[in-house]
């Protein structure tokens, strides 16, 4: 299985997280930024509880416990709150790397 990677923005910082479901560890590379990037990776340490959407409609909730590293779809899921705890945004449309590309061009 191949390494999953996203974009991560911190003010303009911007890095990628790449997480390996093989070995269930997670790389952060977020330069300039090295209080948001050891945010990030308390972050991916720690488990987490939250509402998640299932069901039928729109307001049906239920109450879950992850730990991010544990596979790709908690990975996922836990990444969908990594804005509210670091103030670190996941770029989902970015692709990784991109914006080290379009700085270089400058």
């Amino acid at each position: 299985m191949s390494k999953y990677a996203v974009t991560i923005n911190f003010h303009a910082h911007y890095g990628y997280i790449e997480y390996d479901p093989e070995t269930k560890t997670a790389t952060v590379t977020l330069h300039g930024a090295d209080a948001a990037k050891a945010a990030v990776e308390r972050f991916l340490a720690q488990e987490h509880t939250f509402a998640v959407a299932c069901g039928e409609t729109i307001r049906d909730f239920r109450e879950v416990t992850l730990r991010p590293l544990e596979s790709l779809e908690s990975f996922q899921q836990c990444l969908t709150r990594l804005w509210v705890a670091t103030d670190v945004r996941v770029e989902w449309s970015m692709p990784p790397g991109l914006a080290e590309t379009c700085q270089e061009g400058l």
